[in-house]
């Protein structure tokens, strides 16, 4: 995560440490609430609890956050970026190689399952905060995203792309991402996102419903 900070610079509400002893000791206040937010919800986890999990004092937590709200948009803020590098690198590979459809999906499928557990307490997070806000920052994102990769993956097609194709490329992505949410949310599901032979099924789907 030590690379990914340059991206909080100028971040409303943080003060990036000017020594590597502030960087570690900022890489560890967020990585301590990626993990209590696994299993809390942001309400019940405390500034107290995350110092505490990462080793350092309150004073270290506010000489670099106002508060937890500045504290959580930092955590978003990384989650976002990361979420959007692989988007670019995914589609930049996509053009280079143009690899198989099968293969292009598996990956896309794997990729999306992986972030999303990474970064799953945050995202549950992110879901109650746009239940009050109405900020979602992750369907901005995946919008153009959408329409990016669709034109992509059905160049990919034997059959050869067409706007109908793109449509389907488009609902198909998107019962994708209902599924990953589907497991997000209810963590008792037949499928976990931890679970591997998820990246199969939801690859599968994709590929019966645009074949």
């Amino acid at each position: 995560m030590e690379d990914k900070l340059t991206g909080l610079e100028g971040h409303p509400g943080y003060a990036a440490p000017r020594y590597s002893r502030g960087l570690r000791t900022t890489v560890a206040l967020l990585e301590a609430g990626r993990r209590l937010l696994r299993e809390r919800t942001l309400e019940q986890v405390s500034i107290q609890e995350i110092c505490a999990h990462a080793g350092v004092t309150t004073g270290a937590f506010y000489s670099r956050f106002e508060g937890k709200e500045s504290y959580f948009k930092a955590l978003q803020a990384l989650a976002l970026e990361m979420l959007s590098k692989g988007m670019a690198e995914r589609l930049a590979q996509l053009d280079a190689r143009r690899p198989p459809l099968e293969d292009a999906v598996h990956t896309l499928a794997r990729d999306s399952r992986i972030w999303t557990y990474r970064n799953a307490g945050v995202l549950r997070a992110s879901l109650v905060a746009r239940a009050t806000t109405g900020e979602d920052p992750v369907r901005q994102l995946n919008r153009q995203y959408m329409a990016d990769l669709a034109a992509r993956l059905a160049r990919l097609h034997p059959a050869g792309a067409s706007p109908d194709l793109e449509q389907r490329i488009r609902f198909a992505h998107q019962a994708l991402a209902g599924t990953l949410l589907y497991a997000l949310i209810n963590r008792e599901s037949t499928f976990s996102l931890s679970d591997r032979r998820l990246d199969r099924e939801m690859a599968r789907a994709f590929l019966l419903y645009v074949a």
